[in-house]
């Protein structure tokens, strides 16, 4: 594990407080669970793989779905992993400590799914390569991710006040759809989510809670002063934040 992936993970290993700060991740992990369904609706999955699968929001909804089908659920972050089987004991449901970007289970899958795991990743083609290889002919690989515009409230407040701002700048959908592996067809959905937040406070400190304060490579620390002005900035001026999530759904070919 390099040193950002150890830094990454330690966040989530602390987030004891995820749960109730992770709306957005709750919202996003039921709207990807029902494109699932719809997309599985004629099919029952055999074998199923989550990465990313924190603490175990899509990962219920997947058990729930298919009970019958062998669910491995995997994080990046051990902390994680206890909380998911905490909130799944009585889920026939494996779980296995795991980089998603370097998988080390062996397919083939029916299914390999993800909720807002995606962004962090460092080089996707690869993975996407490497995850499209454990599907089985057929199968289907869905997962959903950060688009541009995501934050773009907390960024606009950092921009007008020269603060330095964290938010990291995620891969639009063409660059996206561009990284589907052969051997297959990949489509991205967008959808756009809004998240009511009274302060800019209350908007980084649940940042914090869910883990995903670690600023983007190469950012500076910005200065006390100038995090207070966009703080003030945001506040006047905002108060909701916004997600714009990416679906995407890629389909193996069969012989």
């Amino acid at each position: 594990m390099d040193e950002r992936k150890h830094q990454i993970a330690q966040r989530f290993n602390a987030a004891q407080d995820y749960d109730t700060a992770a709306d957005i991740q709750h919202r996003c992990a039921g709207l990807l669970a029902d494109h699932i369904r719809k997309e599985l609706a004629l099919s029952h999955p055999a074998r199923i793989l989550e990465f990313g699968c924190g603490t175990g929001f899509l990962t219920e909804q997947l058990s729930a779905a298919f009970p019958d089908s062998a669910l491995i659920a995997t994080d990046l972050a051990p902390g994680m992993i206890a909380r998911a089987q905490e909130r799944l004991t009585d889920r026939p449901v494996t779980f296995h400590v795991m980089d998603g970007e370097h998988p080390d289970v062996d397919g083939p899958f029916d299914l390999v799914a993800s909720s807002l795991c995606f962004q962090w990743f460092e080089d996707r083609g690869a993975a996407l390569q490497r995850l499209c290889q454990r599907l089985a002919p057929g199968g289907s690989l869905m997962l959903s991710t950060l688009l541009p515009g995501s934050l773009g409230e907390w960024r606009s407040s950092c921009e007008q006040e020269d603060a330095p701002c964290g938010v990291p700048h995620y891969t639009d959908t063409v660059a996206l759809q561009q990284e589907w592996p052969r051997g297959g067809s990949g489509t991205w959905e967008v959808m756009t989510l809004h998240d009511p937040v009274p302060s800019a406070r209350v908007f980084l400190n649940r940042l914090r809670q869910i883990g995903a304060s670690l600023p983007q490579s190469g950012s500076p620390p910005a200065g006390l002063g100038a995090l207070r002005r966009a703080m003030r900035h945001f506040d006047r001026h905002h108060q909701t934040v916004t997600y714009r999530v990416g679906l995407g759904i890629f389909r193996k070919d069969t012989p």
